[in-house]
């Protein structure tokens, strides 16, 4: 049982550093950023932050901080699809000249984004039971 746990440590610990690396290569200005970039399942990856969460209990603080917000940012990862709507929605909107169809990527980027916001609001929530401060 014991050596169980140790390897699940191990595999959770892999995966929050692949993502991690992933995180440092990001552009900070995009809100939303396609699911392939990721290392492995969305799913898979927040189990792991749970577990390293859970095992600090609350030690080291700053370690703690650092996972719970790159738990609530996998939230910022959506369909390849969606992604690139959002990136053609900022660059219309960063643009001068943008019509009518447009202004219609721009809403429908903003619906993306806005959903992203309340999964991230969602997300802050669950990550804070696996908190123990």
């Amino acid at each position: 049982m014991h050596h169980d746990y140790e390897q699940q440590l191990k595999d959770a610990q892999q995966i929050v550093n692949a993502y991690g690396k992933v995180l440092a290569q990001l552009d900070g200005t995009n809100y939303g950023h396609p699911l392939s970039l990721l290392p492995c399942d969305r799913d898979e990856i927040k189990s792991a932050i749970q577990l390293l969460l859970w095992e600090l209990e609350g030690d080291e603080q700053d370690i703690c901080n650092s996972l719970a917000q790159s738990y609530v940012y996998l939230a910022q990862f959506i369909p390849d699809d969606e992604a690139a709507i959002i990136a053609a929605g900022q660059r219309t909107l960063s643009s001068s000249n943008f019509d009518d169809d447009h202004l219609e990527e721009a809403n429908e980027a903003a619906r993306i984004i806005n959903r992203i916001k309340l999964e991230m609001e969602e997300m802050i929530l669950d990550v804070r039971k696996f908190m123990r401060t």
